[in-house]
């Protein structure tokens, strides 16, 4: 009998075990695959350090505290990756940062910044799941959306601002209308206009961090959980290895392989699980010994008409990660608006960021050191999200012991799945407790 299993070893899995051994439960880790991080892969070779998921994290003060409870030391970001683009008529030009560079950027004309002036006076919307287009078009605009919004949604979605929900894709400024009944009034009020938090990272990339939590784990690789049967309030577990039970297991996959998992305990929530929108991603890294710009990247708006959604200019951000002279560039192509790209063979792909990147940065050497597919990259928050969350609430009344967590339940970003970590070690450690008085 073990008192908690852990199912998936992604960054959601690993921080809640972690809180688990702290609190002096013993959890057992199953990974099905040889490594641990899921999307979370960093590589070397030839003097550079690339990421092939995820490239930085934003660390808050809950996140740094985890960080400082588990002694793992990170690493800040240069100032100067404060800096980022969006690509407009051909041209890279700076997001604005304050009042006065949003008076000067050419990104809005003067008739688009004269409609965000008015946002303060614009009435809520009556509809309770409004997508994030409709959102950022009433509230600020055509042009704010196209050039501003859409881009970063791009960034952190791979996202349709069409059929993301904004009261849950960006739960903040959401929160910001219905609190004070405007965004801009309500960032000022918060006194803040930019998520908190400092941009970070590791010596030797962000895998670092997913081997530093994964010490003194015990954590099964290449063991795949097969069947979960809830019986007489323990949890039967068929796995590559053999047969166990448990007092408690938390499921911290992705909603795709949860939903399997799911199966032998609820049918329905099964198939809802499964239909959660992942959306396909195509990761290339590549460098150059020719200069780029100064700062994180540039993204790409669709009305452009380019297939790269975004580069990150990633030796800039951490100057280890190339070798003296070389620049190393992180692309990103497909999403929920390109989602043939993942079909394409590496070659095509190569040569459409090649063919791009010459256009944009005048760049006429490029080397490719990877090119990452990954089919199911991130989860969509899409218009009707709420009756996943609610789902997942219901299925851990029903079956006391069992949790859910993960980015298609907590938020996105590994910030997001640090922060969650927390509560759902907590919930397990209490029902442990209860279960045994």
């Amino acid at each position: 009998m073990i008192d908690a299993v852990v199912v998936g070893s992604g960054i959601s899995g690993l921080s809640v075990a972690r809180w688990l051994k702290k609190k002096g439960i013993e959890p057992v880790v199953f990974e099905k695959e040889d490594r641990i991080g899921g999307n979370i892969w960093t590589q070397s070779r030839e003097g550079f350090t690339y990421e092939l998921g995820p490239q930085t994290l934003l660390a808050d003060g809950e996140v740094k505290d985890f960080f400082k409870t588990f002694g793992i030391k990170y690493i800040k970001a240069s100032p100067s990756a404060k800096k980022r683009y969006v690509l407009k008529g051909g041209r890279l030009l700076p997001v604005p940062t304050d009042p006065l560079s949003f008076i000067k950027t050419p990104l809005l004309s003067l008739g688009a910044k004269l409609r965000v002036l008015r946002e303060p006076w614009v009435a809520p919307s009556i509809k309770s799941d409004e997508s994030v287009a409709e959102f950022v078009k009433r509230r600020f605009g055509q042009e704010f959306l196209d050039y501003l919004v859409a881009p970063f949604i791009s960034g952190v979605y791979a996202g349709d601002p069409g059929r993301l929900s904004v009261r849950h894709a960006v739960r903040k400024v959401y929160a910001l209308e219905e609190e004070f009944g405007s965004v801009i009034r309500g960032a000022i009020k918060k006194g803040a206009l930019s998520p908190p938090g400092e941009m970070v990272s590791f010596e030797g990339g962000l895998s670092t961090l997913t081997e530093e939590l994964s010490k003194g784990l015990e954590i099964r690789k290449e063991n795949v959980v097969l069947k979960i049967v809830h019986k007489d309030g323990i949890f039967h577990l068929d796995t590559r290895g053999g047969k166990l039970q448990a007092k408690a297991v938390v499921i911290a996959s992705p909603a795709y392989t949860a939903s399997y998992l799911l199966k032998n305990i609820s049918w329905s929530a099964s198939n809802e699980f499964d239909s959660i929108d992942y959306v396909p991603m195509v990761v290339l890294n590549l460098y150059t010994s020719e200069s780029v710009p100064e700062g994180f990247g540039f993204l790409v708006p669709r009305k452009e008409g380019r297939r790269i959604l975004g580069v990150i200019f990633a030796s800039n951000i951490f100057p280890d990660r190339a070798p003296p002279g070389k620049n190393l560039l992180s692309v990103y192509i497909g999403g929920a608006t390109d989602r043939e790209a993942i079909e394409l063979e590496d070659e095509e792909l190569i040569s459409i960021v090649e063919r791009e990147l010459k256009e944009i940065l005048s760049l006429s050497s490029l080397q490719v050191l990877s090119v990452k597919k990954w089919k199911r990259a991130i989860p969509q928050y899409n218009l009707g999200y709420e009756r996943y969350l609610r789902l997942a609430e219901e299925i851990e009344r029903e079956h006391e012991g069992l949790f859910l967590t993960g980015n298609y339940r907590f938020g996105v970003s590994m910030a997001d799945c640090i922060r969650a970590s927390r509560e759902v070690a907590d919930r397990v450690e209490r029902y442990l407790e209860r279960s045994s008085a």
